[in-house]
């Protein structure tokens, strides 16, 4: 399945690539292959909230067991993954959480020119204290705000990789809903439904022309937050290429409007872009590029949220048993309708041992500042981690 083929759906598609360390997997005949797996990390971090002043610490110690399946059965491939995370804060019990994910995908070729693919995620997760739903809250007068993600996807491609031309066609319906603190959370829940295409144009053995255009139609559950309902229709042209198999990437830029049913708020059209780029000098060493524009759903400030994102990494082996990871991000939120802008700028550089392709020990300094425009609203923050990866 290839990425440029499946937009929306591959994301909950897990393979492999869960794992950090190679793992073989148990095989179980018939192309079907287990992959269990185990997380293990403890950090300190200086600010737990969030908070401008007055920050609270902790030591938070993870696990997350997790196990993924792989069948290849000719025509069909199906994926499947499961992973639970624990954690525990020594500074208070009150912020320790257990969240859940599950995913499935399956991709079914069903003739040399035509592929399906169907994508199903669940996600139990939650908001910490000081952050999503829970941002201007007092971080002591409440629990963490636990919440349901459901996404389901579907896709139907016609064409092939030698075609000239390929159309992609894809559904997807994510579905949010908090669990507690209903008091700030119930004008939160909402669903969203996004029907597309995207067709490919194959200019060179190296080089594809998209042109991609999408609608979301977007409801909430509480009739206190009906005015934000409506559409927000995109329409992106760009390109992908694999050049030399050194530089493989995509970049698509356009317009994305955000309407709403009611005349409360005012139409809104702005620029849009989404890319990544991978250059692989060596085999040993990638750097890649991720950026996007992109208009999300508020949690509880202003209308809606226009976001910009770029993010720089680097991975470099040394030999076969060290390797490190170096990130560095730059994300803008405006809170439209809100009075507020975020930029939050964060640096990560970690340093992994692999004494034995199963098993990965990593420790990393992640550090990241927000600088905002709202009152209180900035934060600095400085989090140390060691841990441990096993995969079988």
């Amino acid at each position: 399945m290839k990425a440029w083929q499946l937009p929306l759906v591959a994301m909950a598609t897990v393979s492999t690539g869960a794992y950090a360390v190679e793992a073989d997997g148990i095989m179980l005949g018939s192309g079907v292959t287990v992959l269990p797996g185990v997380e293990l990390s403890i950090s300190d971090n200086n600010n737990i909230y969030l908070e401008d002043s007055n920050t609270n610490s902790s030591t938070i110690t993870r696990v997350r067991p997790n196990v993924g399946l792989n069948a290849d059965l000719g025509a069909a491939v199906v994926n499947a993954f499961y992973q639970f995370e624990s954690a525990t804060y020594s500074a208070d019990s009150d912020d320790n959480y257990l969240d859940h994910l599950l995913t499935l995908g399956a991709d079914y070729e069903a003739t040399s020119r035509v592929s399906v693919a169907g994508a199903f995620k669940f996600n139990k997760g939650h908001d910490d204290r000081g952050t999503g739903s829970l941002q201007t809250e007092t971080t002591n007068e409440r629990d963490p705000s636990e919440y349901s993600e459901l996404t389901l996807g579907a896709s139907a491609t016609y064409g092939a990789d030698s075609a000239f031309a390929n159309v992609t066609g894809y559904v997807e319906r994510y579905g949010k809903e908090y669990d507690n603190n209903e008091d700030i959370t119930d004008t939160l829940n909402y669903d969203k439904t996004t029907v597309g295409a995207e067709l490919a144009l194959k200019v060179s053995p190296d080089t594809k022309v998209l042109f991609d255009i999408s609608n979301a139609e977007i409801s909430y559950d509480d009739s206190a937050a009906s005015a934000k309902e409506g559409s927000l229709v995109k329409f992106l042209v760009g390109a992908s290429w694999n050049m030399t198999g050194k530089t493989t990437g995509e970049f698509k830029i356009g317009t994305a409007k955000r309407s709403f049913d009611e005349s409360t708020f005012d139409d809104n059209s702005s620029f849009s872009w989404e890319g990544n780029v991978s250059w692989s000098p060596k085999s040993y060493s990638t750097v890649t590029l991720m950026t996007s524009q992109s208009s999300n759903e508020s949690t509880g400030i202003g209308t809606y949220v226009d976001n910009s994102y770029t993010m720089v990494n680097w991975d470099h082996e040394f030999s076969t048993m060290w390797a490190m990871n170096v990130m560095a991000s730059l994300n803008g939120d405006d809170y439209v309708d809100g009075d507020r802008k975020d930029t939050t700028k964060a640096f990560t550089i970690a340093g992994i041992y692999s004494p034995m392709k199963m098993l990965d020990v990593k420790a990393g300094l992640d550090i990241a500042k927000r600088d905002s425009d709202a009152a209180g609203a900035d934060y600095s923050k400085r989090v140390i981690s060691v841990g441990a990866t096993l995969a079988f």
